[in-house]
């Protein structure tokens, strides 16, 4: 009996210690007339090792709880071992009761610049830096747990953000390499870091939480619909303080590319519900313009 409990603990903490992240990975390289593509293979697979292979915090995961998100690389040019390329990032969250999940970050990294070999072990420490590729994958880990984590919990995410932040500043004084720095451009890495630990975007992450955990998770029953979806509506609200400091920022930028096409979706129905949707729809434009012709009907579907 002894022995049976003990199998069964041993068990129960494998299945509890399970990596926070399940990553598909993906490397292309459409551009590079390149005479040996097994290195792109060789990456892809190094890639997946690191993403899937490390344990990012101390929170235990089970197995159907890790994260589902991509890593999409498109090479853009290889010269030697040196790689110039762009990261395709998107985070995906499931809604409770049902089988759909909910597009939360969707970001086109452009400044991708690396060195690798083939083979090569991708080595990550937190208080210091290794290479510009593992920072950036780091960085982007700590990113999506860090809005998983807010998406279930009101401010759950920080201790993932403030570590996002650290790998930024840590990499400013590493290899030199672009996309870590304000000077770099305006939609960049420091910028997302900076963003997500500013208290000037704390209403973003309130509309996230309010958003997921208090609209989209209470929708699995229909009675719960007309409330969820006023806390929803309340909740993109909020975004117009943080518009008003920064406009056009690049966190709210994020956010809208993952979710306008959604937020019309779901509000499609608003108005036989008796929601009024003018003062959102004024809202979104107002904030998104990039996709404001998109809220033009919002809630006019009978």
């Amino acid at each position: 009996m002894k022995i049976r409990i003990f199998l069964f603990l041993l068990l129960l903490g494998n299945v509890l210690s399970a990596q926070e992240l399940r990553a598909t990975v993906k490397v292309l390289s459409p551009e590079v007339q390149a005479t040996n593509k097994d290195i792109f293979q060789a990456l892809e697979t190094s890639l997946d090792n690191f993403l899937n292979g490390n344990s990012w915090t101390d929170y235990k995961y089970a197995d159907e709880e890790r994260i589902e998100c991509s890593f999409i690389l498109t090479v853009k040019s290889l010269n030697g071992n040196k790689f110039d390329a762009t990261l395709q990032v998107q985070y995906s969250r499931p809604i409770y009761g049902s089988k759909y999940s909910s597009p939360v970050l969707n970001i086109l990294d452009k400044d991708v610049v690396f060195s690798y070999r083939e083979n090569e072990p991708i080595d990550f420490q937190q208080n210091s830096y290794t290479t510009n590729l593992s920072s950036i994958l780091a960085f982007y880990a700590y990113t999506i747990i860090g809005a998983d984590r807010t998406t279930f919990k009101a401010n759950g995410g920080d201790a993932e953000f403030a570590i996002a932040q650290s790998i930024v500043t840590t990499a400013q004084s590493g290899g030199g390499a672009s996309g870590w720095k304000s000077f770099d451009g305006t939609k960049n890495r420091f910028w997302i870091a900076d963003q997500l630990n500013s208290p000037v975007f704390e209403p973003v992450k309130e509309c996230w939480y309010l958003y997921h955990r208090q609209g989209l998770d209470l929708m699995y029953k229909v009675e719960n619909h007309e409330q969820a979806l006023s806390t929803m509506s309340t909740s993109l609200q909020k975004l117009q303080e943080p518009n008003q400091k920064r406009p056009n920022s690049w966190l709210l930028n994020i956010f809208f590319d993952a979710k306008h096409g959604e937020i019309v979706n779901v509000f499609s129905t608003a108005s036989s519900l008796g929601i009024d949707t003018k003062n959102l729809q004024s809202t979104l434009e107002n904030i998104d313009q990039t996709h404001s012709s998109e809220y033009a009907n919002l809630g006019a579907k009978k």
